[in-house]
């Protein structure tokens, strides 16, 4: 890692220290103006993420690269307080890498770090720190630009240029923290394919049910409605019956006072204990079809069991018959012609 100068780093590396028992994960930003933030990357605070920073420390210990076992033993660091500072210092190795690997040839840089308490539900903390390059020439960053584009340039001097970050590591650690991510990742898919297919079955059973009910509800409105036109088609033929029956009656009534005559009249009186005035009256009304269906409606029938009703009625045809010119009068003509 090139020799770089940071602004406020030492305290923030002391925080991460004195708070490692609550940190989840971090996450470092640059800071590119007041209201905007590259993000650069993030790593949880545990052995696995932070294996490749734990193997430095082990081979700074060593003085020299571990055995491929010791690399292992690596993953399971447990939560112990030396061991949660070994995780602390892994991490704080980390950011400065980080930071190292995004200079990107700049003299001064600004960043930010985010420290997230677990579920990532609240900050634990967060802070700036900046980093100098002192060593920052802006013709050789020119000229590098230049050889890059020309591949005729005279190339770097190798023994100038840092190793990377990967390329100092052993293989075995690589592809240990890669099996280890597939698994996880294969065991999140797993999981929620046995959520999706417990929802799935759930549902569709709640459905079964539903339409179960549906079904059983539809089947007796059906009979209720098959009962209900029965009914109706009874109540029909009835009244059919009924009305049939009673015109009959009416007619033979009719045609037997019409045959009869006064007979008919005097003998109807005697039979049913009507006068004879009641009885001329029920053959007027029979001789009026519009009078009859009138009488026969419920409505009218009702009217005329009230008996303010029946009042207001005599009343009217007392008051028509008053209006109305006789028709058996004799006119003005005739009246003289007689009494001459």
């Amino acid at each position: 890692m090139p020799n770089l100068l940071f602004d406020s780093l030492d305290s923030i590396e002391r925080r991460i220290r004195d708070r490692r028992d609550d940190i989840a994960y971090l996450a470092l930003y640059e800071v590119v103006d007041r209201s905007h933030n590259d993000s650069l990357g993030r790593v949880d605070f545990n052995a696995t993420d932070l294996a490749p920073w734990l193997a430095d420390a082990q081979i700074e210990r060593a003085g020299g690269f571990p055995e491929a076992g010791a690399l292992e033993d690596l993953a399971t660091v447990s939560s112990e307080p030396d061991e949660t500072l070994a995780l602390a210092d892994a991490a704080c190795r980390w950011l400065r890498e980080m930071v190292a690997a995004n200079m990107h040839g700049r003299a001064h840089v600004k960043f930010r770090l985010f420290v997230w308490r677990p579920k990532g539900d609240s900050i634990l903390f967060s802070a700036r720190f900046g980093c100098i390059d002192p060593h920052f020439d802006a013709d050789a960053t020119v000229e590098s630009i230049v050889q890059a584009a020309d591949p005729l340039a005279p190339t770097v001097n190798a023994a100038n240029v840092v190793p990377s970050m990967l390329e100092t590591r052993p293989e075995a650690r690589v592809w240990g923290a890669l099996g280890e991510g597939y698994t996880h990742l294969i065991g999140l898919l797993q999981k929620s394919y046995a959520h999706l297919a417990a929802l799935q079955n759930t549902t569709i059973t709640n459905q079964n049910t539903q339409i179960l009910r549906l079904q059983k509800v539809l089947e007796e409105l059906m009979g209720d409605v098959v009962k209900l036109r029965v009914g109706l088609a009874e109540n029909e033929q009835v009244q059919r019956e009924d009305t049939g029956a009673s015109r009959v009656r009416e007619e033979l009534g009719r045609q037997f006072i019409a045959e009869v005559g006064t007979f008919g009249r005097v003998l109807a009186a005697a039979k049913f204990g009507m006068p004879a005035e009641m009885v001329e009256l029920a053959e007027v009304v029979q001789a009026s079809p519009e009078l009859m269906d009138a009488m026969k409606a419920p409505d009218v029938r009702r009217m005329l069991r009230d008996e303010k009703t029946r009042k207001e009625l005599a009343e009217l045809l007392l008051m028509a018959a008053r209006s109305a010119p006789t028709a058996n009068a004799p006119t003005a003509p005739a009246a003289a012609a007689g009494a001459a």
